[in-house]
């Protein structure tokens, strides 16, 4: 049995992701075929590099040796579907198998639209066809979609089309039948994480494990532990997955330390990976006592890491164990620098005060930390997102990021406030045109320019205010002054 998957990426934007990782390593170890399509490292032919959009707010790291952009200097422009097609045409599947977040959905259903699949099936997976299945297994180039964890599926079904049994009856997948009937069938009790393999990044581009910090560059790249979250947050999935999946099992589960010490020592053996970023939701919910057997088996390692974390799971005793296990930086969750939108409007039940204890301990543990902003909330006047600036100069953050809020299909925002994420063509309507909801109380004029001068904000004396108020235009003018301020800021950050 053939299987090609389809990571559909926008250029560039690196990581290896985990779910196509770990179901690559399933499928060889049971004796089938793999092959990927990966659109990360194909350059468009009309690409320019000073054209992308970036979803967050201006940000200044540190310079490296070499940069992503190097890497990729001398790749050709492609046809993206051209390329598409030869990966067929030459591998010849028998099972394309797409695995797609909510972002990157159109793009994947465009290209596959465009080739000629040779009658070979098409399998959604990935958060987009389990939050929206309905929508997806309309679409005429799909065949199949597996609702929540594919593991187990997406074995099960290779295995029954490699020996001629049917596939219609298999738990977590829907499935078209020829007549247009559709076979919605049940859920499937969650994976062990345990007895899953590691993740395999043999079939993925060695350019994905360019890993700069702190002005170094290493090797390495996701990897997650856990599962789930018990946070029901507004602008978040997870509260809809709780539900969905309340009969699988516990939702938010973690691996056992030894798992995750035999995955990663085993990626810094074959890849030489050094640097990795823990997916977890928030890393710091596992117990003391299961962060501290990790550490005692992964400190051997000499392995740096980063994770993202929730300040009400922050300890001194937690942070002080992953220091010395190599954690190296710390991405936590501020949202807004108002505490009642935070509680009220996000479901965040975290103080201030709660915040900047939890800031301190990281700081005095020397742990690099970033922080994850939003704006554009529902209701968010811009006297507001100054509140989330000056927090974040009060807690002396050197590195924000800043989304304008995009209310997801399944979150509470987008039940409560109607929302319609797509086009009158189908279409999703793009992360970077979030503002066009007008949830806030602002213009989406107003987002957009405070998204990006947030950091100006943050990083610059207050007697240069006047002049970034200038530079949130889009003017000639302001476009200079705001490059003139940029580079300001790159000398102090």
């Amino acid at each position: 049995m053939k299987v090609l998957f389809f990571n559909s990426a926008r250029y560039l934007v690196i990581g290896i992701p985990q779910g196509i990782a770990v179901l690559s390593a399933i499928l060889k170890k049971a004796g089938h075929e793999v092959e990927l399509f990966d659109t990360t490292f194909l350059k468009p032919k009309r690409y320019i590099l000073d054209s992308k959009k970036p979803m967050a707010g201006t940000t200044v790291y540190k310079k490296t040796p070499y940069t992503l952009e190097d890497l990729v200097k001398d790749d050709p422009g492609v046809s993206i579907e051209e390329e598409f097609q030869k990966k067929i045409d030459s591998f010849k599947p028998d099972l394309i198998a797409v695995s797609t977040m909510t972002i990157n959905y159109d793009f994947a259903m465009r290209l596959l639209k465009r080739v000629n699949r040779r009658g070979c099936p098409v399998i959604m997976g990935g958060m987009h066809a389990t939050i929206c299945p309905e929508d997806v297994i309309f679409r005429d180039i799909v065949d199949m979609i597996c609702v929540g964890e594919g593991e187990e599926s997406l074995l099960e079904l290779c295995d029954h089309m490699e020996q001629g049994k049917g596939f219609t009856d298999i738990p977590n997948l829907w499935v078209k039948s020829k007549n247009g009937k559709i076979y919605k069938n049940k859920l499937r009790p969650f994976v062990d994480l345990d007895k899953l393999p590691h993740p395999d990044w043999s079939i993925f581009d060695q350019r994905h494990l360019y890993r700069p910090f702190m002005g170094k560059v290493y090797k390495g790249s996701f990897y997650t532990s856990s599962r789930g979250c018990p946070g029901r947050c507004t602008y978040c999935v997870n509260d809809r997955l709780g539900e969905m999946f309340k009969e699988c099992g516990r939702y938010f589960r973690c691996q056992k330390p030894e798992t995750t010490a035999m995955h990663l020592t085993e990626l810094k053996k074959r890849y030489g990976a050094t640097w990795f970023k823990f997916g977890d939701d928030t890393f710091l919910l596992q117990p003391l006592r299961l962060l501290k057997e990790l550490r005692d088996m992964i400190k051997p390692l000499n392995i740096l890491f980063g994770c993202s974390v929730r300040p009400d799971t922050i300890t001194e005793e937690k942070v002080k164990v992953l220091k010395e296990m190599g954690c190296v930086a710390m991405s936590i969750g501020i949202e807004t620098g108002n505490e009642e939108i935070r509680k009220k409007v996000l479901n965040r039940n975290i103080s201030d005060s709660q915040i900047e204890k939890a800031l301190k301990i990281i700081n005095d543990y020397d742990i690099r930390i970033s922080t994850f902003n939003l704006i554009g909330l529902p209701g968010e006047k811009r006297e507001n997102v100054f509140e989330t600036i000056e927090l974040n100069r009060r807690l002396n953050v050197k590195s924000a990021n800043v989304y304008v809020v995009y209310p997801y299909s399944g979150t509470k925002i987008a039940s409560t406030f109607n929302i319609v994420t797509t086009k009158k063509n189908g279409e999703m309507i793009p992360l970077s045109e979030a503002s066009i909801f007008h949830l806030s109380k602002m213009s989406p004029r107003e987002v957009e320019a405070l998204k990006k001068t947030f950091n100006l904000y943050l990083s610059l004396p207050k007697e240069l205010w006047p002049l970034i108020k200038i530079a949130e235009g889009s003017g000639a003018k302001s476009n200079r002054v705001y490059k003139t301020l940029l580079k300001r800021m790159e000398k102090i950050v």
